[in-house]
């Protein structure tokens, strides 16, 4: 009896050795897998955004609904591009993105900056993007409602 139960322990600790091998290649992957160096999200203001129509070779997207638009206005040079859609626009063709929004697709190292009503969706956009290969993506924290009271707009 004694020597049965041995043999019972023994192999249950087989099995949590087993098991805990396992767990541990299981986390050095996952350590390997999210520990990639993603490009941070950078952060602009009002001053950087204010000087972009004057800066062709930055993309500013508002990354709002279109009727948003309608009832807000835009920052200039801004082209529209809804949160929804961004990966697949900025996955899109050199010749397509072009027909669409009028300006170049950006490429991995282009300046692209975000924004929305206040930056969270924005900053979903950033890391869309980031995620896409883009490296050199920035996020306007205070968005339009920042913009709009800066420059006297309504919100």
């Amino acid at each position: 009896m004694l020597m049965r139960h041995c043999m019972m322990a023994l192999r249950a600790a087989r099995s949590q050795n087993q098991l805990n091998a396992t767990r541990s290649s299981q986390n050095k992957f996952l350590q390997h897998f999210y520990s990639s160096q993603a490009p941070a999200i950078g952060i602009v203001d009002y001053d950087v955004v204010k000087k972009l129509p004057s800066e062709q070779h930055k993309l500013l997207i508002d990354v709002r609904e279109p009727e948003e638009l309608k009832e807000t206005g835009q920052i200039p040079a801004s082209i529209n591009i809804p949160l929804g859609v961004v990966s697949q626009e900025l996955a899109a063709s050199d010749q397509l993105f072009k027909s669409k929004y009028g300006r170049e697709k950006p490429q991995p190292d282009t300046e692209i900056i975000f924004h929305c009503k206040i930056g969270k969706r924005s900053l979903k956009a950033a890391e869309a993007a980031a995620a896409l290969g883009f490296r050199n993506v920035k996020n306007y924290e205070g968005s339009w409602l920042d913009w709009a009271k800066k420059e006297g707009l309504p919100k």
